[in-house]
């Protein structure tokens, strides 16, 4: 803007004044003069009128013009909401048992379908057995479950080599034509976008470098650059799928689903298998919102293990898995009976950008005010969230966005809580944790007599955590010994 006002200020400068240069020169000799003063002043109006006229013209186009990039951006947004509206007004299904709804027989095999009668599998392989066979080919993995309004996705078949990581096949996300056909225009690419379900298994560590742990989940090291679930890239075909055992591509993808579909107690105890035993990771905000009204209660009634990674410029904290379907919303609370481990991640964001937790730019130059946005806004909205979805046992973990967070939550915890009920410590999963109790709450009396027969405790808290890659006990001020001796890391610094 000042250079724009300084370009007209020293075009005003040179500009000849009319009634001085006729004072000063008479008429006849000004008239020159005069006549090209007044050509560029019309041609000066004529361009400011030609560039307004031009801007109106361009944006009245794009509201009349049914192809303009305005009209397809807005029909297509239209029909992701109207899709998706149609998509969580279904019925999400009711609870299924192995044996259906037949009424019980005098025979063994009357509760068994004629199809699951004739498998031989069901008659002669007693149900451990089966459920460790299931195990072993599905269980113990950390599971992609996805939901997003894209393009069908380009499989590609071309194997993977050193330098060059294909996971899944999903190399590329984006419809593209086969050689020798034209490539669709943009019109053609807008409709072709639908909801589309994706789901493989997590290669995003180095197996050999990773310690497993319970439910497919595995403790990370410092130099693993996309180790985190926040900074994961299966999803966009990306990951470590050379470094684990078995057979491109079919190692990458469950390959659960010819099973499942093969009969009703197939599917029982495959699926018990896949949500009990399993860590499922989830990052679509659709799923992230509306999972209560796209999955059946008895698949959320077994679900153990969840790795949730939120964008809140997408999707605030306050509105995660809140059912927009009136049968979701009589659903008991917790959503997740049966979890066992939650962490709860932050999608990464960059230096100059905006951290849409906080609401604040990065680098952070106020740390009191982030202080203040952390505990006074961040952590009430994950303890409804966490009260909303997790029972009382199940441990809970907030995994911090940057060490900047962390290192404003854990003194002052320590500080409010005292050492012992903070419990500082080194993570299973590594990095750094400490313990925070939960603000009491009044207990709401549950609506269904047997549950308000069974004995029920509140949360007591939930961890707060920094992974191992953004820990920063070494920094231009030195090492931080405090903190150091607070974690118990001994002598070596954990740099």
């Amino acid at each position: 803007m000042q250079d724009v006002r300084s370009w007209w200020g020293h075009l005003a400068d040179i500009w000849p004044n009319p009634r001085e240069l006729l004072r000063r020169r008479g008429v006849v000799k000004a008239l020159p003069d005069l006549a090209l003063a007044a050509f560029w002043t019309l041609g000066l109006a004529v361009a400011c009128v030609s560039i307004f006229a031009r801007d109106l013209w361009r944006l009245l186009w794009s509201r009349v013009n049914p192809r303009s990039p305005r009209n397809l951006q807005r029909r297509e947004w239209q029909r992701q909401h109207r899709t998706l509206m149609e998509l969580l007004a279904r019925d999400p299904g009711t609870p299924i048992s192995p044996v259906g709804r037949e009424p019980a027989l005098a025979s063994p095999h009357a509760q068994q379908p004629a199809a699951e009668r004739g498998c031989r599998i069901f008659s002669r392989v007693p149900p451990e057995i089966r459920r460790q066979i299931l195990v072993a080919a599905f269980g113990h993995q950390t599971i992609h479950m996805d939901l997003r309004f894209r393009p069908p996705l380009h499989l590609t078949d071309r194997e993977p080599f050193d330098g060059w990581e294909v996971h899944a096949r999903a190399r590329a996300r984006a419809a593209q034509a086969p050689t020798g056909h034209p490539r669709p225009d943009r019109c053609q690419q807008e409709c072709l976008r639908t909801w589309k379900w994706f789901s493989c298994v997590c290669h995003r560590w180095d197996p050999d470098r990773t310690a497993p742990l319970s439910l497919g989940r595995r403790q990370n090291y410092r130099w693993a650059q996309f180790g985190e679930p926040e900074a994961d890239q299966c999803l966009g075909g990306s990951g470590r799928c050379s470094c684990w055992p078995g057979q491109w591509p079919t190692k990458c993808q469950v390959g659960i689903m010819g099973w499942m579909l093969s009969c009703r107690r197939a599917y029982f105890e495959a699926m018990d298998v896949l949500y009990t035993t399993n860590t499922i990771h989830i990052s679509s905000s659709v799923l992230l919102q509306h999972l209560p009204d796209l999955l059946p209660s008895h698949v959320l009634a077994r679900l153990r293990s969840l790795e949730l990674v939120w964008q809140p410029r997408e999707l605030p904290i306050s509105h995660g898995f809140l059912p927009t379907n009136p049968a979701g919303s009589n659903r008991p609370q917790p959503l997740f009976p049966r979890l066992a481990y939650l962490r709860i991640s932050f999608h990464r964001f960059a230096m100059n950008n905006i951290d849409d937790a906080t609401d604040m730019m990065l680098p952070y130059d106020n740390k009191q005010l982030l202080s203040e946005r952390l505990h006074e806004n961040l952590l009430p909205q994950v303890d409804e969230l966490v009260h909303r979805i997790a029972p009382p046992a199940a441990e809970v973990t907030l995994s911090c966005a940057r060490w900047d967070w962390y290192e404003l939550m854990d003194l002052a915890l320590l500080q409010k809580q005292g050492k012992e009920a903070t419990s500082m410590q080194r993570a299973d999963i590594d990095g750094l944790r400490c313990w925070r109790t939960m603000p009491s709450r009044t207990a709401e009396a549950p609506a269904d007599v047997e549950a308000a027969a069974q004995p029920c405790s509140p949360r007591a808290g939930y961890w707060i955590h920094v992974p191992i890659g953004h820990v920063r006990l070494d920094n231009s001020y030195g090492y931080d010994w405090q903190r150091n001796e607070l974690y118990g890391l001994g002598t070596q610094r954990l740099i």
